[in-house]
């Protein structure tokens, strides 16, 4: 229990220390950002294709039904960073500034298997992400005049969450991810001096909370001594946000309005669903493929010039596992993996639906000591650089340590 405690104190040292640079996404400046699509988990290296795989040493995240597949009497923790590099493409990108960077931790993650069929994990992970910057035309109320406004947004989305998993049957489990999504967003938006006598900023924070949930299920066969395959699937009803905003207004160093309260309503996230398949060969060979969809098609939230649809993800992943074998003991040295997604965002920008596509490679290292180490390389693509948008072409580094030992228990383990 000591190196829990270490854990979490690095977890919170590392968080204060390490700061966001800075990097920016330019299309999450609609909604509440960016939606986080990974779990920062074993699928990383294999485009985040987990929704049928579980594991008995490490965390599948994407689906809630996994938790009952861990070991008896083993209590398992996760860490877990990511740095981003991003390059712009576009005609009014500029070619001074089209590069940025950020380092942050991303996840913190527990898992215990409190009874032979049932187990549960608990931490805090990512919900969405909203960083950019940007200038961009604004009309004077009242008059003819166009002034350029200059916009930044920053913020983002959490989840505490506490996760339930159990096992009906050898083959089936079931699972409910219970989480509290809270956090905010901040606009600033500048309006230079000019045709005003100094620079007007207008400054909006935005707060979200409330409880979101997920129901997963799993169901695994062993067809033969050769081949076992994996079907899951995750489900969330339509849920409230409760949002409160607050509004600040400085005319150049002098504040001229603010209020505190400045409104108080919802934001609704949509349906949400996934479905998963694999297949594990050989014990070493694994593919999966995952599909995701989401149903913003019929939330009512549009802007000047952009609208939302409805979201669908594709992925798939392979994975070879290389394992040593004593006497009845198994143990796992290493794993390689390779994947490849493409989906289609939530978002119709100037009449295009922001779409994004890449790869991803990951390794991942087991020692004797319970500890582990998981890297995970993905690059890709997201928009065009048509009718004025931005093409984002990015790569993310994933590391993600954990780590295992025998939780109340004096039985003699074996790594």
């Amino acid at each position: 229990m000591k190196r829990i405690g270490l854990i979490i104190s690095v977890y919170f040292a590392t968080v204060i220390t390490v700061n966001a640079q800075n990097n920016t996404s330019p299309y999450s400046v609609a909604g509440i950002g960016d939606i986080e699509n990974g779990y920062f988990d074993r699928a990383t290296g294999m485009a985040n294709s987990g929704l049928s795989l579980n594991s008995t040493r490490f965390l599948f995240q994407a689906n809630p039904a996994t938790y009952s597949s861990l070991d008896d009497h083993f209590f398992h923790a996760e860490l877990s960073a990511r740095f981003e590099a991003d390059y712009y493409q576009g005609n009014f990108v500029n070619t001074a500034s089209n590069t940025s960077t950020d380092l942050q931790i991303k996840k913190l993650a527990f898992a215990i298997k409190v009874k032979n069929r049932w187990g549960i994990s608990f931490g805090l992970l990512p919900f969405s992400n909203s960083n950019y910057s940007f200038y961009a035309p604004k009309s004077i109320l009242g008059s003819s005049y166009v002034s350029q406004a200059y916009y930044v947004g920053s913020g983002g989305l959490n989840q505490v969450y506490f996760a339930n998993s159990y096992q009906l049957t050898k083959e089936l489990s079931i699972g409910l991810h219970s989480a509290f999504i809270f956090g905010h967003l901040q606009q600033t938006e500048t309006v230079g001096a000019g045709i005003i006598d100094s620079a007007l900023t207008t400054t909006s924070n935005t707060y979200y909370t409330n409880p979101y949930f997920k129901l997963g299920i799993q169901y695994h066969k062993k067809l033969s001594s050769k081949l076992q395959m994996g079907l899951g699937a995750t489900g969330s009803l339509q849920t409230k946000l409760r949002t409160v905003q607050s509004v600040t207004l400085l005319d150049g160093n002098s504040q001229a309005y603010t209020n505190g309260n400045y409104s108080n309503d919802y934001y609704r996230l949509p349906y949400i669903y996934g479905a998963g398949v694999s297949a594990i060969i050989k014990d070493r060979y694994t593919i999966s493929t995952d599909y995701n969809f989401q149903s913003w098609s019929n939330q009512l939230y549009s802007g000047v010039g952009y609208s939302l649809t409805n979201s669908q993800r594709y992925s798939a992943g392979f994975e070879y596992s290389k394992k040593l074998h004593y006497r009845n003991l198994t143990f796992e040295k290493y794993f390689l993996q390779a994947g490849v997604y493409y989906s289609n965002s939530y978002l119709i920008i100037n009449s295009n639906q922001i779409n994004d596509i890449g790869g991803s490679l990951g390794a991942g290292f087991n020692f004797t000591n319970g500890l582990g180490m998981q890297l995970g390389l993905q690059a890709g693509s997201r928009g065009t650089i048509a009718n004025g948008l931005i093409k984002e072409n990015y790569a993310q580094f994933t590391l993600t340590f954990s780590y295992r030992d025998l939780w109340l228990s004096h039985i003699k383990r074996y790594d």
